[in-house]
């Protein structure tokens, strides 16, 4: 196998992402597309806390209801049975990560949520759960949908997989990944034969995301 350790982001990538980003942000308040969390934590009190709240109640709505990618259980199922570590980081909070992982029974070595910073894309959230698993960083891959996921990993010095929807077309961040895959089933293979994966040049027709996520 190519990695030891494989890092998983959750909204988007583990789960559907059914995160409602504008009207989060128009009930926020927040007019540019900017980060949601940076925005917030930069804000002074009282509002902060305040926005915060509604945050966080999106966030519970969102993890009561979410979805699993297809294919996630039999994916992460086979990773343990050959022995590879997985780690969840997420820019979730910690009680929403919980429930998702109750929810539909998932287990990971580690578990990094944005309420032990810093959080993605700082690429220190990805070191520490490197240093914890004993891992080197030639042994490491972050899988993720966004690009605050491949910042991560580049900062880090890691290698990353960007997932992509199966008939969508390159983001034009996926220049920044080592690695492009289509649906959670690919990961297996990617760690057994990482080639046939890699990310090619060439982005025609590519399209930024609509919305900014959290």
């Amino acid at each position: 196998m190519r990695f030891d350790l494989v890092i998983f982001d959750m909204d988007g990538t583990l789960t559907v992402d059914v995160l409602d980003f504008d009207t989060l942000r128009a009930q926020l308040g927040l007019a540019e597309r900017q980060p949601v969390l940076e925005w917030i934590a930069a804000l002074p009190e009282p509002t902060r806390s305040e926005k915060w709240r509604i945050l966080h109640h999106h966030e519970s709505q969102a993890a009561e209801s979410v979805p699993l990618r297809p294919g996630v259980g039999d994916m992460l199922a086979s990773l343990k049975s050959q022995g590879v570590t997985t780690a969840l980081l997420s820019r979730n909070s910690r009680q929403s990560v919980e429930t998702v992982m109750s929810r539909h029974q998932l287990s990971f070595d580690v578990v990094v949520s944005r309420d032990e910073p810093p959080i993605k894309p700082d690429p220190q959230s990805i070191l520490q759960i490197m240093r914890y698993c004993s891992a080197t960083a030639a042994r490491t891959l972050m899988v993720g949908d966004y690009i605050f996921d491949l910042d991560a990993a580049r900062g880090a010095g890691v290698a990353s997989a960007l997932l992509v929807e199966p008939h969508a077309h390159l983001p034009p961040f996926a220049v920044h990944a080592s690695y492009i895959i289509r649906n959670m089933g690919d990961v297996p293979m990617l760690l057994r034969d990482p080639e046939r994966f890699v990310c090619r040049t060439g982005l025609g027709g590519a399209a930024m995301h609509s919305v900014v996520k959290g």
